[in-house]
């Protein structure tokens, strides 16, 4: 029996190539337990195949085994099945292996990748035709993880536009618990991905698991608990019929499943997901957001929008992202997207002239693009109709609207990245908002599927983007909520989170994407007052506190608020730069009440010496009393200095020193007392660390 293992940051992986069995996880958790693996050589069952399949890291059908298995092909015209048998492994590095596995008869190679960097383990499979004959094959799994024994529940996301964040957390009992995304596009139910747990797991303590495909189109991801009492997780991207064809010499990859492991609860795998998250992505400095959208709609023209600059700059902008309706005979939603040049009637110079302004009043300029669709009222669909997705149906459904260009065909990715480039060119532009409002469908042209390659094809739009515009910062906002995943986070450098601005409905989504996505990364956004969509009303500071932890921006007309109201969120933008330089790099979790209408959310920066604890009340509490708030996690050797800070303009308010161990034991009176109040305090370490 060959075993190899990796060792990274903490954390173990071995694998055992035990005959005929396959590839076993004999173990993956903190590296000080890596001597204790588990029995990889179980005993015949009753009733059961004699040679013990059992859960594989590339698991074959028509062997035994109950679960999905690693592929799904087959050779034409033979029709023969592809059927992989385990070969060897081979030792890349410490922190790399390969698994190889063929199938000698169809002449078909496959690897299955694991990679451990950071204490996150990274799998990958690919598929090599080294045959004689057309492999169609329908799928291909990323990843295959056996279930941990001391699996009990399952953590998902659920959710609709502007409805994002619902959490669901179930037993994991016989059968299937499966998140599958047919619409080509992550969407707003959340990420593919999926967190097990033990029962008793919880905010700070318990064995925890989450599994992210990094992949922004079509995907499963499913754990399934298998009739012998064993199980598997299973990620893959979804193919449609005829999709992949690897003809003699040709090759698939795979996307990446991301494994990440605790064994102190959800905090842990948070902050595990935060540090790749950073290391993926490209570290900017977050200047305050001003969004056109909520302020104009499509109501633009360059005085109104130099008057709406004017007043985002005497809040404390320092970036004014004009949104949609900037291009040629854009007026509403039903026409010209395609038709990337500013609206001449607009803006006669175009938006040079714009952008110097802005740039004037001591803010970058961004700019609202949506690349991928294009309406049949438009110059490109006129000149190519052929482009799109759905061709050569007339009546190929529209979302918004809107048909999806084909990204699979190099023309229409060469022709966007002519369009885009003219733009980026005539103007001082720094950031894209990159919208995507509908899902990919449908995904053929002339009958063929595209589905997977489109998506291809938008990573290979923004990466040749990316290195001709090294400094361009690119915002991924698909109808906001959509498309937030480990596949797209390393091209962008900010999530627009939901078009959901309401304070209360925030609470929610913006505590679910920062499970994996740190805050910093979020578009949180001050929104209008009714709210547009919920029509509820809420003050300036209830909203500015929601979002003072992520990228803190603004989505309303400075002109529409009162005179204290625009004093107030001045105030607030000052409290957010004050603290900006160590809060877009700190470690955020969320401090459990039983208080179901408090929300208790602490931010501390990356050497301990400051913390910032947001105490929201979303409701009436339960008693008159008000009882004090415990915050634990912090260095029980230090001393803090607490304050609550001034909205004000004023100085914060002492309120004296308290030891880490006395916070996390008796606490402070922090209650914000009346529902959709709240209250922010300062911690900063007495004896700093060196």
């Amino acid at each position: 029996m060959q075993t190899n293992s990796l060792t990274s940051d903490g954390v173990s992986c071995t694998i055992a190539l035990v005959p005929g069995s396959g590839f076993k996880l004999a173990y993956l958790g903190p590296a000080a337990g890596s001597d204790k693996h588990q029995n990889v050589r179980p005993a015949v069952l009753p009733a059961s195949p004699d040679h013990v399949p059992g859960p594989s890291l590339m698991a074959a059908r028509g062997a035994g085994y109950a679960g999905a298995g690693l592929v799904d092909a087959i050779c034409q015209p033979s029709g023969r099945r592809i059927n992989l048998s385990p070969r060897h492994m081979t030792q890349v590095s410490e922190t790399e292996l390969v698994l190889h596995a063929g199938d000698e008869t169809c002449g078909v190679e496959a690897e299955t990748r694991l990679s451990l960097e950071y204490g996150v383990l990274k799998i990958r499979t690919i598929i090599r035709n080294a045959g004689g004959e057309v492999v169609d094959l329908h799928r291909c799994v990323a990843g295959l993880v056996p279930l941990p024994d001391w699996a009990d529940d399952t953590v998902m996301t659920h959710g609709g536009w502007a409805r994002e964040g619902h959490g669901s957390r179930r037993p994991l009992g016989a059968g299937r618990v499966q998140r599958v995304g047919r619409l080509g596009r992550s969407g707003f139910d959340g990420s593919p991905a999926v967190t097990i747990c033990e029962r008793a797991a919880g905010t700070d303590s318990g064995r925890v698991m989450a599994l992210h495909l990094a992949w922004s189109g079509s995907h499963s991801i499913s754990v399934e608990r298998l009739p012998d009492g064993s199980g598997e997780i299973c990620a893959e991207a979804q193919y449609e019929p005829g999709e992949i064809r690897l003809a003699p010499g040709e090759q698939l990859e795979t996307p990446e499943l991301i494994v990440v492991i605790g064994t102190s609860g959800f905090d842990e795998l948070q902050a595990r997901l935060h540090r790749l998250a950073r290391r993926l992505s490209r570290e900017v400095f977050r200047p305050v957001h001003f969004n056109t959208w909520e302020a104009r709609y499509f109501d633009l023209n360059e005085d109104a929008l130099v008057a709406l600059a004017k007043g985002a700059a005497a809040l404390g902008a320092e970036r004014f992202v004009l949104d949609d309706g900037w291009f040629a005979g854009r007026r509403d939603d039903t026409t010209s997207l395609g038709d990337w040049e500013p609206d001449p009637d607009l803006f006669p110079h175009g938006l040079a002239p714009l952008a110097g302004r802005i740039r004037e009043l001591g803010m970058s300029f961004g700019l609202w693009v949506e690349p991928e669709m294009v309406s049949r009222k438009s110059r490109l669909h006129e000149q190519h109709p052929d482009w799109v997705l759905g061709y050569p149906d007339p009546d190929a459904p529209t979302g918004r609207n809107q048909l999806v260009l084909d990204l699979s065909n190099r023309d229409v990715q060469d022709h966007l990245y002519a369009r885009l480039s003219a733009c980026l060119d005539a103007a001082p532009i720094e950031y894209l908002k990159w919208d995507c409002n509908r899902e990919i469908y449908p995904d053929t042209v002339d009958g063929v599927a595209r589905g997977t390659r489109h998506v291809i094809g938008v990573y290979s739009l923004m990466d040749r983007l990316r290195a001709r515009y090294p400094q361009i910062e690119i915002e991924s906002c698909a109808s906001g909520g959509g498309r937030i995943d480990f596949g797209i986070l390393p091209r962008v450098t900010r999530f627009w989170a939901s078009d959901a601005t309401d304070a209360l409905d925030r609470i929610r989504i913006q505590r679910s994407l920062s499970a994996y996505i740190p805050m910093e990364m979020l578009g949180c956004h001050v929104g209008p007052a009714p709210n547009p969509i919920t029509g509820r009303v809420f003050s300036i500071r209830f909203r500015a506190l929601v979002a003072m932890f992520g990228h803190f921006g603004l989505e309303l007309d400075p002109d529409k608020l009162s005179a204290s109201d625009r004093t107030a969120l001045a105030h607030a933008i000052q409290v957010h730069k004050r603290f900006r330089p160590w809060m877009h790099s700190g470690h955020v979790r969320a401090i459990p009440s039983a208080d179901a209408n408090l929300d208790i959310t602490l931010i501390e920066s990356a050497d301990g010496n400051h913390a910032l604890v947001r105490v929201l009340r979303t409701g009436m509490a339960p008693y008159s009393l008000h009882p004090n708030i415990a915050i634990p996690g912090l260095d029980h050797s230090a001393s803090f200095a607490v304050a609550e800070v001034s909205f004000d303009g004023g100085t914060d308010t002492g309120l004296g020193i308290a030891s880490a161990e006395g916070l996390a034991w008796t606490g402070l009176d922090m209650d914000p007392i009346k529902p959709n109040q709240g209250r922010l305090f300062y911690l900063r370490r007495i004896t700093e660390n060196a």
